[in-house]
């Protein structure tokens, strides 16, 4: 079942966001044009159940927070991954992160993305294999549903 709270409304997103506007968030829009509005982990999640129970896979995909929004490039790609990240040091203040990765091939192009400054921390290369696979949206498509 498709959650009710799940933001898929530019005018609904709108109110959310004057209400909140300390919140990052990933703009999602899907092949078939509707775009989803993500502000959590579990909101990422419902829509990879949605994906995957309707082979429907993401166009275009952005990070924004307030009116500073970053295009992540999706094309080519068998799969996308979303996960927030904590990177911290002994004696240190940790840094927040939203880790976005391109499933191309077995391989997770990943990018670390200070929030909410939106400024790219790290990036590299990790195995599918070693990612959380409830994090992985696939290109059922390209995959053949194989995950």
């Amino acid at each position: 079942m498709h959650d009710p709270h799940q933001i898929i409304n530019k005018k609904k997103w709108s109110g959310v966001f004057r209400t909140n506007i300390r919140v990052t968030w990933l703009i999602v829009t899907l092949k078939d044009g509707t775009e989803y509005f993500i502000d959590s982990t579990e909101r990422w999640h419902e829509l990879k159940r949605y994906c995957d129970n309707n082979n429907i896979f993401l166009s275009k995909l952005s990070i924004q927070f307030k009116s500073h929004r970053e295009r992540i490039d999706i094309t080519d790609i068998d799969g996308i991954y979303f996960a927030k990240s904590v990177i911290g040091l002994l004696g240190a203040e940790s840094k927040q992160t939203y880790t976005i990765g391109k499933l191309k091939n077995g391989i997770v192009q990943k990018t670390m993305w200070l929030i909410p400054e939106l400024i790219v921390e790290r990036e590299y290369d990790d195995y599918e294999s070693s990612c959380f696979k409830e994090s992985i949206i696939y290109d059922q498509k390209k995959t053949n549903g194989k995950e």
